[in-house]
């Protein structure tokens, strides 16, 4: 455990604490436009898909995948994660998950070959919304996966979403997994009523990239909806407090997945976002 810990850390300590960053993907533009882009709208750390066909074909070979994260630096960019997103495919569905686990593995592969930290993944539910018991598939399918990023040499973060806090805290502790930790979405856990902040202080520790977004509050019978950052209900001095006590010191990966101007939201949200951490830092 102790060199496993080492391990992660010293990856961690490559990206600045300070840093804004994006998912390329949220810009919707070609990978050679999206990346300058990124860079002038004053991101300096990245986030990309390696499922993408784009993206992926660009990094199939080691020629690729120096190329990109060449251009990438170049541009003042940092590669903070990958993300090995399947819509479809359930880590609770016996009878896909197997196909889930194989295209993740590539992923992994690919990301550990680029030198990238961490690959974030949405997982959906993974417990039982009634009794909080963890799904033996899901748990089975995590610890698959978790030997492949040890291989990799790579964290597999997940991003949760519809588990009540407690239930995924008990499930992460069933799974007892150290390559699989947490990608903290608050928007996507408040859209279906759970609370982003109890999970920090369930699992702060656990916390390997921050995504941030905002979005209105779900409840029983209705989810909530993503909004431009400032205009939801999460709390977002609080929240990068909460991250700050928490021990977490890499990015916060900046998200706008449903927007009709994506650049101008992403870029209001980094100002947004770069004035609260000044003030922090008051």
């Amino acid at each position: 455990m102790p060199a496993l810990r080492r391990r992660v850390v010293t990856r961690e300590a490559r990206v600045d604490a300070t840093l804004l960053g994006v998912d390329l993907d949220d810009l919707r533009l070609p990978i050679k436009e999206a990346v300058p882009v990124a860079a002038r709208l004053g991101f300096r750390a990245i986030e990309f898909g390696l499922v993408g066909a784009e993206l992926a074909e660009a990094t199939t070979s080691q020629s690729g995948r120096r190329h990109f994260l060449r251009f990438a630096k170049d541009h003042g960019l940092s590669a903070a994660a990958a993300s090995a997103d399947f819509p479809g495919l359930r880590l609770t569905d016996a009878v896909r998950v197997e196909e889930r686990i194989d295209r993740t593995r590539a992923v992994l592969q690919a990301a550990g070959a680029m030198h990238v930290p961490v690959v974030t993944a949405a997982v959906g539910a993974l417990t039982d919304a009634a009794t909080g018991s963890p799904s033996a598939t899901a748990i089975d399918a995590l610890r698959q996966i978790a030997r492949d990023a040890e291989r990799s040499g790579v964290i597999y973060a997940i991003r949760p979403s519809a588990d009540a806090p407690e239930h995924l805290a008990a499930f992460l502790s069933a799974l007892d997994a150290p390559h699989v930790r947490i990608c903290l979405d608050p928007a996507a856990m408040l859209m279906c009523g759970a609370s982003p902040h109890r999970l920090l202080a369930l699992r702060g520790g656990d916390v390997v990239l921050s995504h941030a977004r905002d979005a209105t509050a779900g409840g029983p019978g209705r989810t909530g909806a993503e909004t431009a950052i400032g205009e939801g209900d999460v709390d977002f001095l609080a929240h990068l407090m909460l991250l700050d006590a928490s021990g977490y010191r890499g990015p916060h990966i900046v998200r706008r997945l449903s927007s009709e101007q994506p650049l101008r939201d992403l870029a209001a949200a980094r100002e947004h976002l770069a004035r609260l951490r000044a003030e922090l830092a008051e």
